[in-house]
């Protein structure tokens, strides 16, 4: 896995190759035994460094702040809570929603932190003044996110529309709902520029976000629930699909799919070792090497793929429905180790800068801050 090959230029024609060198993958092992099967415990073992519970119920979201001072999480009981991560003390509570919070960010200069909730309640806090500063309240939200390097929030909703709103002034621009479906998620391009937004129906859209203008659609998808893109904003893949989308026109470029399986529940690129990892509530986790498309590493775990998030020297953390983070080597296909502590399904994960530690939530109604092993 040291070398990774140049995407083709005639990529239209590329096919899948699976790799015939056992040398390069255990299927189903990782390090000579199958995943999880030396972690059932009868009871939980909490190797988490800190633990925050103040929400009632379960806990869908969270972020933390740049500066890695701060953290937001957003629950079931209606409300967000911003809180000291050294000390665990609430810094203040974000009130006032009506439904679940699902969407909870800080802002690119932690000058401000999101919050949503599944009613459409969007509000903004001044971290700083610790009160609200802008709220808005309109269809029934999907998704909700920052722009990466501006005061800029953008919403898709259930209708299809999506809202990019200027903060504090909450000037706005509307990127039309193409057909009235759900607008499911979007990630804007590392240019800044565009945004790349996933529907119910399974349409793709680059918009540019200035002109609120589409660029070119795919519809090759039967559905989308979620987007990666990598790094230089070449390529995107799409779940439960699992379609390689070349972003230069749109067109799909390759499916990675393993014989029997007909979807994926996550995808994250990792753009340093140029691959592509999908994991699938079957438990399959499966590393591609983008270029020819080769299937270098399989394994599975004992539990439902929830989420994963990159990491830091070619590390992802899987979030699993057991309760456990799962913590890989993707360069050589191995388990580092499993932090326990969650007694529910894992429902987030925020990745400190340096990746040695991060914070999760689950469905037990806890926070939870883990070190990670270097």
């Amino acid at each position: 896995m040291d070398d990774f090959e140049d995407l083709p230029e005639d990529i239209g024609d590329i096919e899948i190759i699976y790799s015939d060198d056992e040398d390069e993958y255990n299927e189903d092992l990782v390090n000579g035994q199958q995943l999880g099967d030396d972690h059932i415990e009868t009871e939980v073992i909490d190797v988490s460094i800190s633990t925050f519970s103040k929400h009632t119920k379960s806990i869908f979201t969270n972020d933390v702040s740049k500066d890695e001072m701060l953290a937001v999480t957003g629950g079931e009981d209606d409300v967000a809570y911003v809180w000291n991560i050294k000390t665990g003390e609430v810094v203040f509570e974000c009130t006032g929603h009506k439904d679940s919070v699902t969407e909870v960010g800080f802002n690119h200069n932690d000058q401000y932190v999101a919050t949503g909730d599944m009613a459409g309640l969007i509000q903004v806090w001044s971290i700083q003044e610790k009160k609200l500063i802008w709220c808005y309240e309109g269809d029934d939200m999907e998704w909700l996110s920052w722009h990466p390097a501006a005061n800029v929030l953008i919403c898709g909703c259930q209708t299809g529309d999506i809202f990019v709103w200027q903060i504090p002034s909450g000037n706005c621009k509307v990127l039309p709902s193409p057909t009235n479906v759900s607008c499911t998620c979007g990630i804007v391009l590392p240019n800044g520029k565009q945004l790349l937004a996933g529907y119910d129906d399974g349409q793709i859209r680059l918009w540019d976000i200035k002109d609120s203008a589409t660029i070119w659609m795919n519809i090759d998808s039967s559905s989308v629930n979620t987007l990666d893109i990598n790094s230089d904003g070449t390529l995107a893949i799409v779940t439960p699909g699992a379609q390689l989308i070349k972003m230069a026109d749109g067109k799909t470029i390759a499916s990675v799919l393993i014989e029997h399986e007909s979807e994926i529940e996550s995808a994250i690129f990792d753009n340093d070792l140029g691959v592509v990892i999908t994991g699938a509530l079957s438990g399959q986790l499966c590393v591609w090497q983008l270029g020819r498309i080769t299937l270098r590493h399989q394994a599975k775990i004992e539990a439902s793929v929830t989420l994963m998030k990159r990491g830091s020297n070619n590390k992802i953390f899987i979030g699993a429905n057991d309760g456990c983070v799962y913590v890989c080597d993707i360069k050589g296909g191995t388990l580092k180790e499993v932090l326990t502590g969650h007694k529910s399904e894992i429902l987030s994960i925020s990745v400190y800068s340096n990746g040695e530690r991060i914070l999760t939530t689950s469905d037990d109604g806890t926070a939870k801050i883990f070190e990670v092993k270097s």
